[in-house]
């Protein structure tokens, strides 16, 4: 299917023309979990025999760790780009206990509320929670996806995501996307499902480059056009409760879906970001304090416009040593308290 720079698809999964865009506002959405939670604890425990099926890394503790990110983003958020309209975490149905819901701006989505399918809750699998997103009520047309450890470094403006034409720019990091589907961590399998999904979509290529770990720009109604494309394989993914290598995952479907579906007048540009630039920093929490810090402390200096703090330590003895060091690192960054916390 080839979409022109003028067409745009509606939710029926037909072609309108036109500006899709006018005076836009940008919402925000953040998916958040709280491992500790003891519901949520219940709840793991109810379904562990799922698990028996899917690789442990799919159930590590890591994945549902909470080290306040969330509040941090926020503050990020607030401070860097107060330009963004409403925003809307998406949770299974908990919330922050240091988080204030009254400001009539942020809005807390659970995931019954998304999910089409009630038997695939609970769910314990981001890429399954994602595929919904679309489906919030009252959320802007184009909007920004944060995951809860994406953060702004310094100020950032709509002209960071889209572009003079209308179009959006995508953001590369210098990772070829994996293409093996029987090997590797879970994730990498996945990124490699997808991309053979879409060399069934829009013909093979040679090498594709992973999206980038920052905020994300969506179409809503891109998003249900997707959907109605390849129903199966977003029902498949949704359905699974755990992350499995098969899974659909978001961001590689949609953004190659702009760079490789679209023709006529290329509107959409693309980025390749570097690790440890001005602009763009990804760390990965290990078990070294020293080497760790120092990622912390090169953040501080160059102030990126964008970064990525993912915690993948495990269970070690010294996870609780590395994730107090985050979170000290964090309150230094972004000392100030947003309009979103509870005044204590």
């Amino acid at each position: 299917m080839n979409i022109t720079d003028t067409e745009v698809v509606v939710s029926s999964g037909t072609l309108i023309t036109g500006d899709p865009y006018p005076e836009e506002r940008i919402d925000v959405v953040y998916t958040w979990v709280d491992g500790t939670n003891p519901k949520f604890k219940e709840q793991f425990r109810t379904y562990w025999h799922d698990a028996l099926s899917v690789p442990p890394e799919s159930i590590s503790s890591h994945r549902f760790r909470n080290n306040d990110e969330l509040k941090y983003s926020l503050r990020s958020l607030e401070a860097f780009a107060p330009w963004i309209d409403s925003i809307y975490i998406v949770t299974n149905g908990d919330i922050p206990h240091w988080l204030d819901t009254s400001p009539s701006r942020i809005s807390i989505i659970t995931h019954d509320e998304i999910f089409l399918d009630k038997s695939y809750l609970p769910t314990f699998n981001s890429n399954a929670i994602e595929l919904q997103l679309h489906r919030i009520p009252n959320l802007s047309r184009r909007f920004l996806y944060f995951n809860d450890d994406v953060f702004l470094g310094r100020a950032i403006s709509r002209d960071d995501f889209i572009t003079e034409s209308g179009g959006q720019y995508i953001y590369f990091q210098k990772n070829l996307l994996r293409s093996k589907t029987d090997r590797g961590p879970i994730h990498d399998r996945a990124y490699a499902y997808t991309q053979k999904v879409i060399n069934m979509l829009w013909g093979k290529k040679h090498s594709r480059l992973l999206p980038a770990h920052v905020p994300q720009l969506y179409d809503k109604e891109i998003l249900t056009y997707l959907e109605s494309l390849i129903p199966e394989e977003f029902q498949k993914t949704s359905s699974h409760r755990f992350r499995s290598a098969d899974d659909l995952v978001l961001r590689v479907l949609y953004f190659f879906f702009l760079i490789e579906s679209y023709k006529g007048d290329k509107i959409h540009e693309t980025v390749t970001l570097n690790w440890g630039s001005n602009d763009y920093s990804f760390v990965t929490l290990k078990n070294d304090l020293l080497e760790v810090w120092k990622a912390f402390f090169h953040i501080r200096l160059s102030r990126p416009r964008f970064f990525c703090i993912n915690d993948d330590l495990g269970d070690s003895d010294s996870c609780y040593l590395i994730s107090a060091a985050l979170r000290l690192f964090l309150r230094l960054y972004f000392p100030h308290p947003s309009s979103f916390e509870k005044r204590i």
